[in-house]
């Protein structure tokens, strides 16, 4: 029955999209096309020409067309894609009770978004239809305004905001992915979006609801933005390999014994108490682009609480309330691109760590050489990440603070893009974390079978210590598949 279900999602999918390009094609309709068009004006009708009849007969039409222009646009603008992707994994796991053994697994997902408005007031939604082979993954369709649940949605309306646009301002106002941060391939100061990490290395961002102010001031843009609803990313279920031997997702220390305890989540509600307050501000000078923000709101990462309830210690995973203050620069120089970011994160009343988070690279293009290579160019990016505890948790009762779940504490991240033409690109990945060691090293390759289609394939490598961040998934490795078609 799972098999038939998943069959019958996947040519659900398919057909929606082929189905929906086989009726736009019959009337010739290029939306890409149309996006850009404007209405040409109706030619004028000479006093010996007119015919009232006619005239009559057309005014329904033209005022139809006004009345459902901002319906028609939903379709006119709308895009997406479609991918199916696959991938084999070259170990078996580590067995445990419970564990899906698939392999290979397989996976669709058909992407969409649009829009409807004007220059004024403009609504924006977008999402995703998806479904796969594994087991417990998938279950539902959106949930809102809060997601607890922890599996994927086989229906994700993901964005819906309407912004009101003037001369020196924006407003957003309704569910939006929020990026923050100007790094570039680790980002200490982009937190604030939740992720689904069912796939913790092709993880999906989630929209966060919001009131966003963004004012324009000469080379400034000030943004402050309230986010009245905390949501959290989406794990592994305790049956998927990703869980580990342990079947949880979450890194303990070694000397955490949470096997004899009762593990709960606080997750938190939608409560006055649990809004979220940002603020930033950036500019661009002398070539520097810079940025500066600020939060006070709940931790996206959670610690761990103890109460004994009579004979029984039950352990709280719980997201407690903290400042964030982030700084960030980017400037160029010929062919080297340089950037750096800092967060300071403050817990109150001691209930996590007081640290700061810091990260520094730089990207280089190579270009005389990459042609002597036969490659059209060649972008080196490189970043160090590393973590200072200013301060330690120390309230009562908090056993473990943040520390485990928190990427970037000595890391070197590296990515090379090789570009052969612009049909055909290469590209290596590599996260080396140091204490404990753990490396992550992805190979891939992108070709453009037509300028719609797109074939990728991937090869992901995991290995170090047992409880480094990697290192549990050192019987992981993979082969990856994916074809993408973007209409």
């Amino acid at each position: 029955m799972n098999r038939i279900k998943y069959f019958v999602a996947f040519f659900l999918a398919f057909f929606l999209v082929f189905g929906f390009q086989q009726v736009m094609g019959a009337d010739d309709l290029d939306l890409l096309k149309d996006m850009d068009k404007e209405i040409s004006p109706a030619k004028e009708s000479s006093g010996d020409d007119l015919d009232l009849l006619k005239e009559l007969g057309e005014t329904p039409a033209e005022k139809k067309d006004d009345q459902f222009k901002y319906l028609t646009k939903i379709g006119k603008n709308l895009e997406g894609s479609l991918q199916l992707r696959g991938h084999v994994f070259f170990r078996e796991p580590e067995d445990r009770e419970g564990l899906d053994k698939k392999n290979p697994v397989g996976e669709a997902l058909l992407r969409f978004k649009t829009w409807t408005g004007n220059d004024k007031l403009r609504l924006d939604f977008s999402g995703w239809l998806e479904a796969g082979t594994q087991e417990d993954t998938y279950d539902g369709i959106f949930r809102w305004p809060q997601d607890k649940d922890r599996q994927r949605h086989y229906l994700e309306l993901n964005e819906l905001y309407l912004t009101v646009s003037q001369s020196d301002y924006d407003i957003t106002i309704g569910k939006k992915i929020f990026k923050n941060g100007i790094s570039t391939l680790y980002s200490p100061a982009d937190r604030y979006r939740p992720t689904d990490s069912n796939d913790p290395l092709d993880p999906k961002d989630f929209g966060v609801w919001q009131t966003k102010m963004d004012y324009y001031i000469n080379k400034f843009t000030i943004t402050a933005a309230i986010f009245p609803i905390f949501n959290t990313g989406k794990q592994p279920s305790e049956h998927s390999r990703w869980s580990g031997s342990s079947g949880d997702f979450d890194i303990y220390e070694e000397d955490t014994d949470t096997s004899n305890n009762e593990v709960e989540e606080d997750f938190p509600n939608v409560s006055i108490n649990n809004i979220g307050y940002f603020a930033r501000a950036k500019t661009t000078f002398r070539g520097w682009d810079l940025v500066t923000s600020a939060y006070h709101g709940l931790n996206p990462y959670y610690v761990l609480r103890e109460e004994t309830r009579g004979v029984k210690t039950v352990t709280i995973k719980e997201n407690v309330k903290v400042g964030n203050y982030a700084a960030g620069f980017s400037t160029a120089y010929k062919k080297w691109e340089f950037h750096g970011e800092g967060l300071f994160s403050f817990s109150y009343d001691g209930k996590d760590d007081n640290y700061i988070n810091y990260v520094g690279g730089f990207t280089y293009t190579v270009d005389e050489l990459a042609k002597k290579m036969f490659l059209e160019k060649i972008d080196v990016t490189i970043e160090y990440a590393g973590e200072a505890v200013t301060k330690k948790q120390y309230a009562d009762e908090y056993t473990r603070s943040s520390q485990k779940s928190r990427l970037g504490q000595n890391n070197i991240f590296t990515r090379i893009n090789f570009k052969y033409d612009e049909d055909l690109s290469f590209q290596y990945i590599s996260d080396f974390e140091f204490d404990p060691t753990g490396r992550y090293n992805r190979i891939q390759s992108k070709y453009k079978i037509r300028p719609e289609l797109e074939l990728i394939i991937a090869a992901g490598f995991f290995n170090g210590k047992s409880d480094s961040y990697y290192g549990r998934w050192e019987r992981n490795d993979r082969l990856i598949t994916s074809l993408k078609y973007s209409f």
